[in-house]
């Protein structure tokens, strides 16, 4: 930029403008001057007409265009940044979907771990024994009260208590070999 222009930031010609504008003063004649000063639209052109003002213009021109393509590339940015954010935004709600699902299943892991701890079906292998146990009780008192014959209830009854004993051994073999655990310090 021209320096004769002055600061990049002002529509004010520099301190030299004064200079170039009295050197165009000197060379018109007294009537010429006269005239300026009675009819302010060729005071208007006069002015208008000085390089410097010129100069002032086509900074000012140069300066619009400056603005313009500043703007254009704010909305060009802003419309990036509006983007951008709804991206965030949609990737946030997939964030909290995916740890509200990872909550759950964790949740329904630890149940499932509980269930499939060895202690537990431990305690449910001796809980199906005794309830074998009963169900073998009810088929002897069936037979007993002559529900059911002879057949029906060796067949029957004889299930029922090798389940039962099955149940019971494997539970109290786990149940064992989980002492046998704690001991060795597991």
């Amino acid at each position: 930029m021209d320096a004769s222009l002055g600061s990049p930031h002002s529509f004010y010609p520099g301190p030299h403008s004064s200079v170039g504008a009295m050197a165009e003063l000197a060379t018109l004649t007294r009537p010429d001057l006269e005239d300026l000063l009675a009819c302010e639209d060729k005071l208007t052109e006069f002015v208008a007409s000085l390089p410097q003002m010129a100069a002032a213009r086509n900074q000012c021109d140069q300066l619009a265009a400056q603005n313009e393509a500043i703007a254009k590339a704010s909305l060009e940015r802003s419309s990036e940044y509006e983007r951008s954010r709804d991206a965030t935004i949609r990737k946030m709600e997939e964030l909290n979907i995916l740890r509200t699902k990872f909550e759950e299943m964790t949740v329904a892991q630890q149940v499932a771990s509980e269930k499939l701890a060895p202690g537990n079906i431990q305690e449910s292998l001796l809980i199906c024994a005794v309830q074998s146990e009963e169900e073998s009780e009810k088929i002897a008192e069936n037979f007993l009260q002559k529900r059911i014959d002879v057949d029906a209830f060796l067949g029957e009854y004889l299930e029922k208590r090798i389940e039962t004993h099955l149940r019971r051994f494997k539970g109290e073999r786990l149940g064992a070999q989980l002492q046998e655990l704690h001991k060795a310090g597991f």
